[in-house]
C-alpha cells in the first residue's frame, strides 16, 4: 500500500506540505494567522482539557453541553470546518475507497489535537479514515533514537497495567480509581488470557495492583505489548517540552525517567490516560508516546486529550460503558494484524452511531480521543 506524507509547521502562518511516496512532487498550502488563532480557540472550547481558570468538572460540562461535542450536528459542523481548513481538495484527490493509501501525518504543535481520521472528506457519509489508513508519525529526532528490532524469538506476554493503585490516594480522590471497584463480571475481564502478564485468574486480581517503576521496566522488557489504563499527568502548557508527562504507578514515572532508564518498550503500546498522546503540542515532543517509540515500540495508541471517566455521565444506556469500550477497542488493535485499521474501523463505527442516534454514551469525547503513532524509518 503506497503512502502519503502530510507535514504541518507553525510560523506566523501554518504551512503544510504533502507528497506521495515515490513521487518527487511536493505540494504546499498555508493557513493564515487569523484562521490559525480561530483554530486554537476552537480546541479550547471543544475538547475536555481544562483551560486556565477552569476546573476539570467545568471542562467536562462545557464539552458535553456547550462545545462541538454537544450534539451530532455540532460535531459534524465543527469537523467539517476543520476539514475545509486542513485538507485541501488537491490532497483528498489522492484517496479513494478503491485506492486507499496510508496517510502519515506530522502535525504542528498548534494542530496536535486534531482527530484527523474523523474529518469529513466532502461527502456526508465519508470520513478521512474511510479512504486512508491514518496515523501519526514520530519526529526524525525520535526515530533516530529508536533501536532496531530485537533479534531472535519475540516476547509473547501482554502486559496489562489496569487502573493501578497509587499509594496514599483514596479510591475517589483526584488520583484514585478511574474505573471503580473491580468485579469478576466486569467487561474488562476479557483482558484475561493465557498470555496476560501479570498472571491473574479473575479481573479483580488484574486491576488495582500496586506496580513500582522497576517491576514495570522489568515486565515491559519481556512483553510483546503493553496496555496501560490509569492516570497520566501531561506536561504543563507553559512548558517547552513534554518530557515531564508522567505515568502514575506506585510512584510517578515521567517520559524523561523512562528514556533515561533505558526502557525496553514492547513493540505495541497502548497508553490510555489524560493527554497521554499530547507530545506534539510542545516544541520538544519527547512525551510518553514518542518516548515509547524511541524506546522500541513500532505502534503506540495514546489519547490526544483528557479522557472522561464513565462517572462523567449522569446516566448510561444499559450495558454501554464508553471508557471500557475504548479500552477493549485498544486491546483489540494492539493484538490485530493491522492495528491502525482495527482502531479506525471501531472509531468510524462509533462516529456513525453518534451521528445516527446521538446517545450520550457515544459521545466523541471518548472514541475520538485516541490516535495511533507509527515508527516510520523511511518517512
Amino acid at each position: 500500500m503506497s503512502r502519503v506524507f502530510l507535514t504541518y509547521a507553525d510560523a506566523v502562518h501554518t504551512y503544510f506540505s504533502w507528497r506521495v511516496e515515490g513521487s518527487a512532487e511536493v505540494r504546499t498550502a498555508r493557513i493564515s494567522p487569523e484562521r490559525n488563532a480561530a483554530l486554537r480557540d476552537s480546541f479550547a472550547r471543544s475538547f475536555p482539557d481544562a483551560v486556565p481558570g477552569e476546573t476539570q468538572e467545568e471542562a467536562l460540562r462545557r464539552t458535553f453541553h456547550d462545545g462541538a461535542f454537544r450534539s451530532p450536528q455540532d460535531t459534524w459542523t465543527y469537523l467539517s470546518q476543520l476539514s475545509q481548513l486542513l485538507l485541501p481538495p488537491e490532497l483528498l484527490r489522492n484517496f479513494h475507497p478503491a485506492r486507499r493509501r496510508q496517510l502519515l501525518i506530522r502535525p504542528s504543535p498548534g494542530l496536535a489535537q486534531v482527530p484527523w481520521a474523523l474529518l469529513p472528506t466532502g461527502r456526508k457519509d465519508r470520513m478521512l479514515g474511510d479512504v486512508a489508513d491514518v496515523s501519526l508519525y514520530a519526529p526524525d529526532s525520535v526515530v533516530a533514537l529508536a533501536p532496531e528490532p530485537r533479534p531472535g524469538a519475540q516476547p509473547a506476554g501482554e502486559l496489562m497495567v489496569i487502573d493501578p493503585k497509587i499509594p496514599g490516594q483514596p479510591p475517589t480522590g483526584p488520583l484514585g480509581s478511574v474505573l471503580g471497584r473491580p468485579t469478576p463480571t466486569d467487561p474488562l475481564a476479557a483482558l484475561l488470557r493465557p498470555t496476560t502478564v501479570p498472571e491473574a485468574v479473575t479481573y479483580p486480581e488484574l486491576a488495582r495492583t500496586t506496580l513500582g517503576r522497576e517491576e514495570f521496566l522489568s515486565l515491559s522488557a519481556r512483553a510483546r505489548s503493553l496496555l496501560f489504563v490509569g492516570h497520566v499527568s501531561a506536561a504543563g502548557v507553559e512548558s517547552a517540552s513534554a518530557e515531564s508527562s508522567t505515568l502514575h504507578l506506585a510512584e510517578p514515572v515521567s517520559a524523561g525517567d523512562l528514556l533515561r532508564a533505558g526502557w525496553q518498550a514492547p513493540a505495541r503500546v497502548g497508553l490510555l490516560g489524560c493527554g497521554s498522546g499530547s507530545d506534539l503540542r510542545y516544541p520538544e515532543p519527547f512525551g510518553l508516546a514518542t518516548t515509547a517509540v524511541a524506546c522500541g515500540a513500532d505502534t503506540v495508541v495514546a489519547s490526544l486529550w483528557t479522557l472522561p471517566t464513565e462517572a462523567a455521565l449522569d446516566t448510561l444506556d444499559a450495558g454501554v460503558q464508553p471508557l471500557r469500550e475504548l479500552i477493549l477497542a485498544t486491546d483489540r488493535a494492539l493484538r490485530a494484524e493491522d492495528p491502525v485499521r482495527s482502531l479506525l474501523d471501531w472509531q468510524l463505527a462509533k462516529a456513525r452511531a453518534w451521528y445516527a442516534e446521538g446517545r450520550a454514551a457515544d459521545n466523541p469525547a471518548w472514541w475520538a480521543a485516541p490516535a495511533v503513532w507509527r515508527l516510520d524509518r523511511q518517512g
